[in-house]
């Protein structure tokens, strides 16, 4: 039973943490959403703050009240071994949603599938929202 509980505050803090960033822009690479979605998972992955907050929107980061985005990313993921991998990116104009699974290290149910939206802003794409159980694609 400790190890569930463990384990759910664990993707708790993984949707946090996606929902933790700083906007800016800093030479944006990512083309498409998918690109940008990508990004999110590998500076996750590598405990990029610093890039993770580059992907969150302006409106995000006030919404997670973190006023130092690369603190409050960082805070938010210590302790967590928790890995993601891009499942699916619907995209439709400048909005998109991508499907990320998220597996908690040293547990044997791994994790689950989490939400993210994404929305082009003056040209480069941004995180919008951050959280929810998402629904992979069979």
């Amino acid at each position: 039973m400790r190890s569930r509980w463990i384990h759910r505050i664990a993707l708790i803090a993984a949707c946090t943490l996606l929902a933790a960033g700083c906007g800016g822009n800093g030479g944006s690479q990512n083309e498409t959403a998918s690109d940008a979605a990508q990004a999110y998972v590998q500076a996750r992955n590598q405990g990029d703050a610093g890039k993770v907050c580059e992907l969150y929107s302006d409106q995000l980061i006030q919404q997670l009240h973190a006023s130092n985005c690369e603190a409050f990313v960082k805070e938010q993921s210590a302790g967590v071994g928790t890995s993601l991998t891009l499942v699916s990116v619907t995209q439709t104009g400048d909005s998109a949603t991508a499907i990320l699974q998220a597996t908690v290290s040293g547990e044997p149910t791994g994790g689950g599938h989490l939400r993210i939206t994404l929305q082009r802003q003056d040209g480069d794409w941004k995180i919008t929202s951050l959280g929810g159980a998402g629904r992979a694609r069979d």
